[in-house]
């Protein structure tokens, strides 16, 4: 089993979305878009985008058009978020799974497979003038295609059109195995059935790591405040400006507990029937990431009390979809390890009889508890003893963020909960996951204009922890419960998917690498 995402808060808001969110409207929308897991190289920005006249093949004079006052800005932004940036990479290159869905640019619509990564904030797609071998692999955005597209010269200046294709902003945008080059167009981009006139990057240059081999198009980033203007903030434009309205200005995030089960994204509205409680809703602690404040960690139904020595700043968390471990602090989470059950080590041999205990993180006053299944793997390795299985828990801990102490509750996290983030009050939700058979989309849902996008998830034979070599999809369920036709499950396309995962060998080969060695 593959583990789960996660959240954290600061105070508890007792208030639904609805009420201090968007009224109904019989014409509103809400998307649903069921996620694809895909095991693949780190993708995850780093926080170093510079805005510059230079290119990945150039090394001559550069420029930046952002005043002095606005570099120094994304200065401090930059240096803010690269905290977390290295630890998301680090959880990516340990257990590398990430999910993806579909979004649609231009008239007529172009469509690409992206990443929803809560810990970015830009929409980068291919574009059509990228002759990087990175890019052959893959769609390319065409803006001479749409009758809408709009170059953009300047990202200080989001709304003024490109007079000269020779004198625009260029960013330049470092990942964890390599990097990308772009350029601003503004154009409509549509989740589903509702669109909204947004600014996005496309990249005129990518590196191989992490795009050549990737199985998704681009990344959508759905943070906060981590882009230059709200113009770029897609999300943010979506929720106020989208053609039909959202019918309130959230998302939420649904991830069934294994690969072979559904997984999705809900533009506009959460769903109540992918939760076994209700909401508690808490305040955003510091907007960038999704963060909050929580002020303890529990063991088998005990507190540990480690959030007390942080004083009234507690324990800060981020929930991050593009972290695929929980991680914090070394001592902390080293503690933390041995009370799980795990001694100095996040791997063990186990058996049936071996007992762990319940994991829990206290939010706004509640106690989220985990179970063992929700953060570790439990798997048979055919080389072992007969009953002893490979035990991992989904933990990893991280040197000094220098930043203060910081959780990331990733994946694990998010598939023990049903996570709702609403954009306009900088509030979220928080609820007990329900993992029963996949519900239809609500009536009410249905009839608010969602649209739901099935996906092919696939785990490649012998990518197990424990050397299962039994490959995992979720191909029935989609027949099963889409009537789209857009989706190709061919034999030959499952066949592709399955190779460009088996090329990172190197990812699952770490995953059964102790942490400690990654210190």
């Amino acid at each position: 089993m593959v583990a789960s995402l996660g959240l954290w808060a600061l105070v508890a808001i007792q208030q639904s979305v609805c009420g201090h969110g968007a009224g109904l409207n019989s014409n509103s929308a809400s998307i649903n878009i069921r996620l694809h897991p895909t095991t693949n190289r780190p993708f995850a920005p780093l926080s170093k985008a510079s805005h510059k006249q230079i290119s990945l093949l150039d090394t001559g004079n550069s420029r930046s058009h952002l005043s002095v006052d606005k570099s120094a800005q994304a200065q401090e932004l930059a240096e803010r978020m690269s905290v977390v940036s290295n630890m998301r990479v680090k959880s990516q290159m340990l257990h590398a799974l990430q999910y993806y869905g579909s979004v649609s640019i231009g008239t007529p619509p172009q469509h690409f497979k992206v990443i929803f990564d809560s810990g970015s904030g830009h929409l980068l797609v291919p574009s059509a003038k990228c002759d990087s071998a990175a890019c052959d692999n893959h769609p390319r955005f065409w803006e001479n295609k749409s009758s809408t597209a709009i170059p953009i010269a300047w990202a200080d200046d989001p709304l003024k059109p490109a007079t000269d294709d020779s004198d625009r902003d260029t960013q330049v945008l470092n990942f964890a195995m390599g990097d990308c080059v772009g350029q601003y167009v503004r154009d409509k981009v549509c989740l589903g059935g509702a669109c909204a006139d947004a600014d996005f990057i496309v990249m005129t240059e990518e590196s191989d790591d992490p795009f050549k081999f990737a199985e998704w198009d681009g990344v959508f980033g759905i943070g906060q405040s981590l882009t230059e203007a709200a113009e770029f903030n897609i999300f943010g434009v979506l929720s106020k400006q989208a053609n039909p309205p959202l019918h309130r200005p959230v998302f939420a995030v649904y991830l069934g507990r294994r690969i072979e089960d559904e997984a999705e994204i809900t533009f506009g509205d959460y769903r109540e029937e992918r939760m076994s409680a209700p909401l508690t809703w808490v305040n955003v602690s510091q907007e960038g990431y999704w963060q909050f404040q929580f002020t303890d960690i529990t063991v088998g139904g005990k507190s540990t009390g480690m959030c007390r020595k942080y004083g009234k700043r507690q324990c800060q968390a981020v929930l991050d979809t593009g972290s695929s471990l929980m991680m914090g602090p070394h001592k902390e989470l080293d503690r933390l390890i041995t009370l799980l059950n795990f001694g100095n080590d996040t791997q063990r041999n186990c058996t049936k009889d071996l007992k762990f205990p319940t994991l829990g993180f206290v939010v706004a006053g509640k106690t989220f508890e985990m179970s063992p299944d929700d953060y570790m793997d439990r798997s048979h390795n055919p080389n072992a003893p007969t009953g002893v299985d490979t035990c991992w828990a989904h933990v990893m801990p991280v040197g000094d963020t220098g930043r203060g102490p910081i959780f990331v509750l990733g994946m694990p996290f998010m598939r023990a909960f049903y996570t709702v983030y609403n954009v306009r009050d900088k509030q979220i939700g928080i609820a007990p996951a329900k993992h029963d058979n996949a519900p239809a989309v609500s009536g009410s849902l249905a009839q608010r204009g969602a649209t739901e996008v099935p996906l092919l998830a696939i785990r490649p034979a012998g990518a197990d922890l424990g050397g299962d070599g039994k490959r995992l999809s979720n191909e029935k369920t989609i027949k099963a419960h889409s009537p789209t036709k857009s989706l190709d499950v061919s034999s030959k396309n499952v066949g592709k998917n399955v190779t460009l995962i088996s090329n990172n060998s190197k990812a699952s080969n770490l995953r059964a690498t102790s942490t400690k060695q990654l210190k």
